[in-house]
């Protein structure tokens, strides 16, 4: 005995880009690409304020890792880095050294500040 099941064929619109197709009953999308760009935009959208927020600590990460191999732990007005677009709002941590210093954190490189504005860059491992 065979059994054969029958595959229903129907007409919908793809939420994505509304094109109308013929597919099976439980087929949304028009094609493999139109799901992916839906998906994509759904969580692009989910997770829009994550996604900026990564953006400028990898920002800041690469501007005080830049400025890091000219300066090394040479002084440096804060002024610096905010012109080369640094915004010493967003850091990952604090880190307490144990010679007492505090240390303001981007992933693995930091600073600290002095007296007029003057910052400290440090890698994690002379730090520590």
């Amino acid at each position: 005995i065979i059994y054969y099941k029958a595959i229903i064929m129907s007409l919908k619109n793809c939420p994505n880009c509304e094109e109308e197709f013929e597919g099976r009953r439980n087929k949304k999308f028009c094609t493999v690409s139109c799901k992916n760009q839906f998906h994509n935009e759904e969580y692009r959208n989910a997770n829009h304020t994550v996604i900026n927020l990564n953006k400028t600590l990898l920002k800041n990460r690469v501007i005080l890792k830049d400025l890091f191999k000219v300066y090394r732990s040479s002084a440096i007005p804060l002024t610096i880095l905010e012109a080369h677009g640094f915004n010493s709002r967003f850091h990952t941590h604090l880190f307490n050294a144990p010679s007492g210093d505090r240390y303001t954190m981007v992933y693995e490189v930091g600073y600290k500040t002095s007296f007029d504005n003057q910052i400290h860059i440090v890698e994690m491992e002379d730090v520590v």
